[in-house]
């Protein structure tokens, strides 16, 4: 029987899909995947093909994607990096709304159906970018050299923080101390008189900032309140980047034990066990365990 066709950009979304989806179907067999994906056997068997030669840099068997499917059933080993589903950084979906306005500007030869559907992704893509994101250095310097003098002058600054855990704005006032980069994104490190902590804020992410001309105290060590969001969960299965995220000791796990979580908010600890993909349940507190679950639904509901 022919292959049924199927474009490049089919097959790639078919293969960001398969990895995830193979690590938790070991074992399923060649007929049953390719209906799962809607394809021809030989299509899906092209698609495993191409996936063999994938992995990380350096491209030799220690970092190529492990496959078996000679068999007719299909397992995959060695996949670790490409185990989830991938998101896009800010600066990748800033990149390719623009890149989406140049080729609808530029190009005279595009269906209408064709700008419709760039200008519906170019909106989409817009709703994830929000305020917090510009694209001229004008404002990130401005912001900037509020920082800066407000740690010469010892003041405090009162800015609009864009927040990714939690995906809104609040204000805040800060008293800043240093700057630092880390994998080329500049931060600066700060008490929060708001927070009522120390805290990490990165500049990109400061919507506006003007300093405070009134002296606001930094408490000492000891009169700081434990700010840190504390739940007691139960592990499901091994998994390596969820012990790393919450710093656990993965030698001492066992499937089923009892741990305890801390984080220094709600959403960053949500997030790091949502990213587990259900390696660590939540047992209590309650409040906890059904904002997970409102955040799965939510979740789940995006790729409905």
């Amino acid at each position: 029987m022919a292959k049924s066709q199927t474009t490049p950009l089919e097959q790639t979304a078919r293969l960001l899909d398969l990895v995830p989806f193979l690590l938790s179907h070991q074992g399923i067999s060649l007929s049953d995947l390719a209906k799962h994906f809607k394809v021809d056997e030989d299509v899906i068997t092209d698609d495993l093909n191409t996936l063999w030669m994938c992995g990380l840099p350096g491209y030799t068997p220690l970092e190529l994607i492990d496959l078996a499917f000679d068999s007719g059933f299909v397992t995959i080993r060695n996949a670790a990096p490409l185990a989830y589903v991938r998101t896009m950084s800010s600066s990748e979906i800033v990149s390719l709304a623009l890149g989406l306005d140049l080729l609808r500007e530029n190009s005279l030869s595009l269906a209408e159906d064709q700008r419709a559907r760039i200008d519906h992704l170019s909106s989409a893509l817009r709703t994830q970018i929000g305020a917090q994101i510009s694209i001229t250095p004008s404002s990130e310097t401005a912001n900037r050299t509020v920082i800066t003098k407000s740690i010469a002058q010892r003041l405090q600054v009162e800015m609009t923080y864009y927040s990714a855990h939690s995906d809104s704005e609040s204000k805040r006032i800060v008293s800043a101390y240093e700057f630092f980069s880390e994998n080329g994104v500049e931060y600066f490190g700060a008490y929060c008189h708001t927070s009522k902590g120390m805290r990490t804020f990165r500049l990109d992410r400061i919507v506006s900032a003007s300093l405070v001309e009134a002296v606001i105290d930094i408490p000492l060590e000891e009169e700081r309140k434990d700010q840190k969001v504390r739940v007691g969960a139960t592990v499901r299965s091994l998994d390596r980047t969820s012990a790393e995220a919450f710093n656990l000791a993965f030698s001492e796990l066992s499937l089923g034990s009892s741990v305890t979580l801390e984080a220094f908010s709600p959403e960053w600890l949500i997030r790091g066990i949502m990213a587990g993909a259900g390696s660590l349940v939540v047992e209590e507190p309650e409040a906890v365990r059904n904002q997970l679950r409102q955040c799965v639904k939510s979740t789940i509901a995006l790729y409905e």
